[in-house]
């Protein structure tokens, strides 16, 4: 009797168990696998591994910034780093910005088709380990959620681009106002002035480099 009912007990056990496993994977395959917490978190593990392909498969290049320096970016080999890819996840591509070491997810806020997910990173940059906070907006898309690369780079520019980076490019930026190519390039940017305005950081550097 005692065996009987015990044989039951351990029945029931694991009945329950089976139920919290399917549970589980139905809502990794169902639930999680279509948040944007996983695409980002994908846009991450591709990033790290520097695979360019499975990178761009998880963002979103739409804007005209983006699509400035994109173009830019293909067409002189010299202008590569301007691709603001590179920025959202140090150490992709190139260490100019650091190196990411970790990587958390802080907070998740979705309203419709689009969401922002506050992140926690430790950086490896000039000799030492920093933690950054930027905000990646995310995108969903008939794709899937992606990583939207233009309000991530200059939403949260000056998290990206640390202070000793910034006065870097204020230098380089300020040469080419100074140069033959600054009026071309001034009026180039004032035509994005709009766009740009929407992202105050960025355009407060674009200024004091005397190109906004």
């Amino acid at each position: 009797m005692v065996r009987r009912e015990s044989g039951r007990i351990w029945g029931v056990v694991v009945f329950v168990v089976l139920l919290a496993v399917i549970g589980a994977g139905a809502w990794y395959f169902f639930v999680y696998r279509k948040s944007p917490q996983y695409a980002l978190n994908q846009f991450f593990a591709a990033a790290k591994a520097n695979d360019r392909q499975r990178v761009e498969q998880y963002v979103d290049k739409t804007g005209a910034i983006v699509s400035m320096l994109t173009t830019a970016a293909a067409m002189n080999p010299n202008f590569a780093a301007a691709d603001p890819v590179r920025a959202i996840y140090p150490g992709y591509g190139g260490t100019e910005l650091g190196q990411t070491q970790k990587t958390q997810i802080e907070s998740v806020s979705v309203e419709g088709d689009r969401a922002k997910v506050r992140v926690i990173m430790q950086v490896f940059v000039d000799g030492k380990t920093e933690t950054i906070k930027p905000t990646y907006v995310m995108v969903k898309t008939d794709e899937g959620w992606k990583v939207h690369v233009q309000d991530t780079m200059f939403g949260s520019f000056n998290e990206f681009v640390r202070p000793k980076a910034r006065q870097s490019l204020v230098r380089q930026l300020r040469s080419i106002a100074n140069s033959p190519f600054g009026m071309m390039a001034r009026q180039q940017l004032q035509m994005l002035r709009p766009e740009i305005e929407r992202y105050p950081q960025f355009a407060r550097l674009l200024k004091e480099a005397g190109l906004l």
